[in-house]
């Protein structure tokens, strides 16, 4: 029982707690901000559709209200609605869409900006691999050639040992044949030194 007379008492000492729920100016119209709630009253600021305000209290056809800026004043009911007018959240959907689509386009243009980096770099990368490819077919035709080189180096040195070996095998029988010659020469002549 207590806690319910505390929650009237509250919303009669209090109206702007139990009516503090926010309205929005219909579509397709500006509405007057007034310092009253009648027609002769002055015109504080002109609201535009889609605009939010707070309702503080009611008073006949007027609701007492108050704009996100702090300014009060009165507005005609009929021209309140509770929701956002479908024209306002349709900006807003546009508005967000254009902000999409400019983000869209930025990354667009920055990949962009990175495929036509990318590009270069596997321009130069190929051409890197070329000039290696042709220094290694350089290399491998040096090797082969330095190969053949050694090859022929290594043949003409058994060549010449050949021949030298051969030499000396000649030089040996000649060098025998005239030894022996000379030594048979020498038998002949001591035998025939010794008849005498």
């Amino acid at each position: 029982m207590r806690p319910t007379i505390l929650l009237l008492c509250g919303v009669l000492c209090f109206p702007t707690l139990a009516l503090g729920k926010s309205l929005y100016v219909s579509g397709y119209r500006e509405v007057l901000l007034r310092t009253g709630p009648s027609l002769e009253n002055k015109i504080l600021v002109i609201l535009k559709t889609g605009e939010e305000v707070s309702v503080l209290g009611e008073e006949g056809d007027y609701y007492l209200v108050a704009t996100p800026n702090g300014r009060r004043g009165y507005v005609l009911k009929t021209y309140m609605i509770d929701q956002r007018p479908a024209e306002a959240r349709l900006q807003e959907i546009e508005q967000q869409s254009q902000e999409r689509i400019q983000a869209l386009e930025a990354k667009t243009q920055e990949q962009e900006q990175e495929l036509t980096t990318l590009r270069e770099e596997r321009t130069q990368l190929l051409a890197a691999k070329q000039q290696a490819e042709t220094t290694a077919n350089e290399q491998t035709e040096l090797v082969s050639q330095l190969q053949a080189q050694q090859d022929t180096t290594t043949s003409e040195r058994e060549r010449g040992w050949f021949i030298a070996g051969a030499g000396v095998l000649l030089t040996g029988l000649l060098l025998g044949w005239m030894w022996g010659r000379t030594g048979r020469r020498n038998r002949k002549s001591g035998l025939s030194l010794e008849r005498f």
